[in-house]
């Protein structure tokens, strides 16, 4: 029973590792930076993106490609970053295709900064419709050949910082209301229970004074007649030995299924 749980568990882990190196594939296990593109999920008319960056150590400079939608945003300038109020300045960047751009930043000399903040601020414009969802994304490199890559960090010895890369993607509108996201529950309809009609006081007049005056032959029968409530109780008594007898069948039912789930995680083992 142990061995089947424990090669049952380690085929889960290994589908969860699995599913995990698929959603995340630009994540480097060894790598502690993390280079996020900040965008608001919702945008009008033009609204800035930073390249965020987290606990880098002594970084110089470094370059990355950033892809979009044309039909949806389109980039019109790209400012300097700032770490830890340390400027980091955008010393070039163009449009390499209608969907990316390519931006190289660098400290001057040899000096470095260690922090966090962002790398560069894109500034977009909105070309596409209300409802229109573009990707902004940093692509991976193709080609394995460092001089040939195109994203990356590096520190004041010129050596690439390992770092885990983000995307995310902005849609044109507006975030929708509450009201929106979750319709109010709707009422069940209340019964209302039709209730008898009311005597008028014309047809409870008379009964009421003749009570009043002398009693009936029926009413008197009744008060002499107590024992007319024995078979409802009669009845109780019935209904409550049902209700021990099934009580019963419930308990003995359960006790031998109890014994029978025992006998057979026993075998198992």
């Amino acid at each position: 029973m142990n061995t089947i749980t424990k090669k049952i568990l380690s085929i889960a882990l290994l589908m969860l590792l699995a599913i995990g190196a698929t959603a995340e594939g630009d994540i480097d296990p060894g790598a502690e930076v993390n280079v996020t593109i900040n965008a608001p999920e919702y945008v009008l008319d033009t609204f800035e993106v930073t390249i965020d960056v987290t606990d880098v150590s002594d970084m110089n400079g470094g370059q990355f490609d950033l892809t979009f939608d044309p039909d949806v945003i389109n980039v019109l300038d790209v400012e300097d970053g700032n770490i830890d109020d340390t400027e980091i300045p955008v010393v070039m960047w163009r449009f390499m295709d209608d969907d990316k751009i390519r931006v190289f930043f660098k400290l001057s000399g040899a000096d470095g900064v260690s922090g966090s903040g962002y790398l560069a601020k894109i500034i977009f414009e909105v070309a596409g419709d209300a409802g229109d969802t573009s990707v902004i994304d940093i692509p991976a490199d193709i080609s394995d050949n460092p001089e040939d890559r195109k994203r990356m960090l590096s520190d004041i010895g010129a050596d690439e910082i390992p770092a885990n890369w983000f995307g995310t993607n902005v849609t044109i509108g507006t975030a929708p209301a509450a009201s929106d996201e979750a319709p109010p529950p709707t009422k069940s309809p209340t019964i209302v229970a039709a209730s008898a009609p009311e005597p008028t006081a014309t047809s409870i007049e008379t009964p009421l004074l003749e009570s009043e005056s002398k009693p009936s032959a029926s009413t008197a029968r009744a008060q002499d007649a107590p024992a007319a409530i024995v078979p409802s109780t009669s009845s109780e008594k019935d209904e409550l030995q049902d209700v021990l007898t099934t009580h019963n069948f419930i308990t003995i039912y359960s006790f031998i299924g109890l014994l029978a789930f025992i006998y057979a995680f026993t075998l198992l083992r």
